[in-house]
């Protein structure tokens, strides 16, 4: 099967030549590499031109440059529509991937035909390449086991899987997610991260599955396109966690309007997450502690133990 590897890009200058060189030095070469810059103004652009110049095995590789700046999202899609490989790797610009992640989640999709996206597990690094240890970090998973498929309620509770621990079916990705949309859906999934509509589409039909290997580093730093946090100090502040629910509720929004889930489980799924979500932003802005626990135990079975300790910090900061 071809294999390409797509990256969006966008002033990646600091940490992307590490990333480059993962993909670059894979033990199973990517047949197609997609690197789409939104308008980098870093010296990015510069960057990835020296780069394959100095590299002759970076023949397969395609460097795009909008015209304009699409924003994050669209310019990730279209670099997503350029693939022509069998199966596709995200990559993001400021990562690092174990040299053995394409051939070994090759080697598992290509065994399993009823696959549709696959997910390995991922360790954190921050700026210095240094592991990072926090409350909110991924379920810590890595070595054997077996594969295990992740449910679209799974996908809602707990969205953990970045784009760069992500390998999907590219006839599955044209023929059963974007072409079954019309106009709701072409205009809701702009608005929604390219990684948690593969990941919520792929576990409504039973095709999503986790590897239980670590084959990915996470950076999280200042920069992040997704605005992750690691430090508590930052973390726990009330006016950044109501932005972030503020947002993460307007996605969830576009995913109703786009009729994006399919399924009686996936649309059971959504509806019961935009509920719960609501009902947490209540409890927290009333800055009372009896409504986040209260808020907390009606919904435990979909709220995590973190989330909960979280929320009591933030209301005793009033």
């Amino acid at each position: 099967m071809r294999v390409s590897v797509c990256m969006g890009v966008f002033n990646g200058i600091q940490f992307i030549g590490e990333q480059l060189e993962c993909i670059r030095r894979q033990t199973r070469k990517p047949d197609e590499v997609i690197l789409c810059d939104d308008g980098s103004t870093d010296g990015t652009r510069e960057f990835l031109r020296q780069y394959c110049g100095e590299h002759p095995d970076t023949d397969g590789w395609k460097l795009i440059y909008q015209k304009e700046n699409k924003g994050f999202p669209k310019n990730y899609y279209d670099a997503m529509s350029r693939c022509t490989g069998d199966l596709i790797f995200l990559a993001d610009q400021d990562d690092i991937w174990d040299l053995q992640k394409v051939a070994r989640m090759c080697q598992v999709m290509e065994r399993d035909p009823k696959i549709r996206l696959l997910g390995c597990t991922f360790g954190l690094i921050d700026g210095q390449d240094e592991a990072i240890h926090t409350l909110m970090a991924p379920a810590p998973q890595s070595g054997g086991g077996e594969l295990r498929k992740v449910t679209a309620g799974e996908v809602f509770y707990k969205c953990e899987w970045p784009g760069m621990v992500l390998a999907y079916r590219n006839d599955w990705y044209r023929d059963k997610v974007m072409a079954c949309g019309g106009q709701e859906f072409n205009e809701a999934i702009v608005h929604i991260p390219h990684d948690f509509l593969l990941c919520a589409r792929a576990a409504e039909e039973d095709g999503f599955f986790q590897l239980p290997e670590r084959l990915a580093y996470h950076r999280r730093h200042e920069n992040n396109a997704g605005g992750e946090e690691h430090r508590i100090g930052r973390l726990l502040k009330k006016d950044r966690k109501q932005r972030e629910i503020e947002e993460y509720a307007l996605i969830l929004d576009w995913f109703a309007r786009g009729n994006i889930m399919q399924t009686t489980e996936g649309k059971g799924a959504l509806l019961r997450k935009r509920e719960v979500m609501k009902a947490r932003y209540d409890a927290l802005m009333s800055g009372k502690f009896r409504n986040v626990i209260r808020n907390a135990w009606k919904y435990r079975k979909e709220v995590r133990p973190a989330t909960f300790v979280c929320d009591l910090f933030i209301v005793k900061q009033r």
